[in-house]
C-alpha cells in the first residue's frame, strides 16, 4: 500500500512538472529571482489549496463518478457543466499546441548543436508531430509503453541537469532584476501553468480509494517537491545567465525556448551539462506532449462519440492536432505565448471552479467530512483571485 501512495504522490509531481518549467526563467529574468520567488510561492499556495478543494468535492461523489465534468454537474448545474467542459477544452488545446511550437525550436537549436545543420522550426514540428502524434492516433497502449521510458529518463535529467549547473551560479546575479508592473504579471500566467494537475485528482481518488488523510499529504507533498525544483531551477538559470543576455534574447530573432536552451549552454561550456540540459528539455516536452495530446485525443473521441476504429482514430487526430499544428505554423515561436493562453483556461478550472463548486457543496446534504480550511471567506477569497488572474491572462495577450 505504501508503494501505491508513494506512485500516486509521483504521478502528480510528474503531471506539475512538465515542459512548462522550462518557460519559468525566460518570463522571470525581468524580474529578478527574489520577486519571481515570491509570486511562484503565491502560486504555489494558491493552486495547493485549490486542489485541496478539488478533493474536498470528490469525496462526496462514488468512486469513477468523480470527474470535472459529473462534479461540476452536480454543483453547479448545466452551467457550471458547460464552463468546466470548454475551459477542459481549450486548456488542452492550448497545451497541445504549445508543445508542438516548442518542440520545433527545441529541435531547430539541437540540430545546429550536434549536427550543424539548420531546419525550419516549422517543419521541426511537423515531423515531430507525424511522429509523436503518431503514437497517440496508434492506440493508448503504444502511449504508455514509450512514456514509461521517457518520464524515467526524464527524472535523471532533471536531477542531473540541477547538480550540474548548480556549481556554475554566481549568487550575486541572483540580485539583478528590473521588475515592473507589466512584467510581474505577464509572469503570472505562467507560473500557474507551472502547477496545473488538478484533473489528474479524481484519477488518483479512483486509485488510492476514499483514503482522505493520504490524498491531502499526497496532493500537499506533490505539489512541494515542484516549488522546490522549480526554485532551483530559477537559481540555477537566473544565477549564470546575466540579465542584460535574457533582455538581449527577448528582442531577437530567437527568442524561443531553443534560444533560451542555447543560452544557457553558452555559459557553463561543458558538454555533459549540455548534453542534461537538452536530453531534459526534449524529453520534458515530449512527455507533456503525449500526456496532453492523450487526454485531447480522448476527450474529442468522447464527444464526438467517434469509433475507437482506425478510421474513427484517424477522425479524431485530425480534429486533435489540426488546430495545435495550425497554431505552430503560424507562431513557430509561441511557446510562452500558447501557455498564456492555457493560462487563462487554468484559472478557470483550477481556481474559480473548485472554490465555487466546494461553497456549493457545503449547502447541500452531500457534503463530507473533509473540509478545506478558512471557511466561506476563504472560497470568497479564491474565487476573486482565480477571475482577477483570467483577467491578467487576457492583459497580457
Amino acid at each position: 500500500m505504501q508503494l501505491k501512495y508513494i506512485g500516486s504522490t509521483m504521478i502528480l509531481i510528474g503531471t506539475a512538472i512538465g515542459a512548462g518549467m522550462l518557460a519559468l526563467p525566460m518570463v522571470s529574468a525581468i524580474n529578478g529571482f527574489w520577486p519571481s520567488a515570491l509570486i511562484i510561492l503565491g502560486i504555489w499556495l494558491l493552486m495547493m489549496l485549490t486542489g485541496l478543494l478539488v478533493l474536498e468535492v470528490n469525496m462526496a461523489f462514488p468512486l469513477r463518478q468523480n470527474n470535472f465534468n459529473s462534479m461540476a454537474l452536480a454543483t453547479l448545474g448545466r452551467g457550471g457543466q458547460i464552463v468546466a467542459w470548454c475551459s477542459c477544452l481549450l486548456l488542452l488545446y492550448a497545451l497541445t499546441a504549445a508543445y508542438i511550437a516548442g518542440m520545433g525550436s527545441l529541435l531547430t537549436e539541437l540540430l545546429q548543436t550536434y549536427l550543424n545543420k539548420t531546419l525550419d522550426p516549422r517543419i521541426n514540428s511537423f515531423l515531430f508531430l507525424l511522429i509523436f502524434g503518431g503514437f497517440v492516433y496508434w492506440s493508448t497502449g503504444a502511449v504508455d509503453h514509450i512514456n514509461r521510458w521517457l518520464i524515467s529518463f526524464k527524472g535523471v535529467f532533471l536531477i542531473l541537469m540541477l547538480v550540474m549547473l548548480l556549481p556554475h551560479v554566481n549568487v550575486t546575479a541572483l540580485n539583478d532584476g528590473r521588475p515592473a508592473h507589466m512584467t510581474l504579471l505577464a509572469a503570472i500566467p505562467i507560473f500557474l501553468t507551472a502547477f496545473g494537475y488538478h484533473t489528474v485528482i479524481p484519477s488518483l481518488t479512483n486509485y488510492v480509494g476514499k483514503e482522505v488523510k493520504v490524498l491531502h499529504y499526497i496532493i500537499i507533498i506533490g505539489t512541494f517537491i515542484p516549488l522546490v525544483l522549480y526554485l532551483l531551477w530559477l537559481v540555477c538559470a537566473l544565477g549564470i545567465v546575466p540579465l542584460n543576455d535574457f533582455v538581449t534574447l527577448k528582442t531577437s530573432s530567437n527568442n524561443s525556448v531553443g534560444g533560451f536552451i542555447h543560452l544557457l549552454d553558452q555559459y557553463t561550456h561543458h558538454h555533459a551539462v549540455t548534453f542534461a540540459i537538452n536530453g531534459f528539455a526534449n524529453i520534458a516536452m515530449t512527455t507533456s506532449f503525449l500526456g496532453v495530446s492523450l487526454g485531447l485525443f480522448d476527450f474529442l473521441a468522447d464527444g464526438f462519440k467517434h469509433p475507437n476504429t482506425r478510421l474513427g482514430r484517424m477522425r479524431t487526430a485530425l480534429l486533435t492536432f489540426t488546430i495545435p499544428f495550425a497554431f505552430a505554423i503560424f507562431y513557430p515561436k509561441g511557446f510562452i505565448l500558447a501557455l498564456s493562453y492555457a493560462a487563462i483556461s487554468l484559472a478557470v478550472l483550477g481556481v474559480v471552479l473548485p472554490a465555487l463548486m466546494a461553497y456549493r457543496l457545503r449547502k447541500t446534504s452531500l457534503a463530507p467530512n473533509y473540509r478545506v480550511i478558512g471557511g466561506t471567506p476563504l472560497l470568497v477569497l479564491i474565487t476573486l483571485i482565480g477571475i482577477a488572474l483570467v483577467i491578467i491572462g487576457f492583459k497580457v495577450e
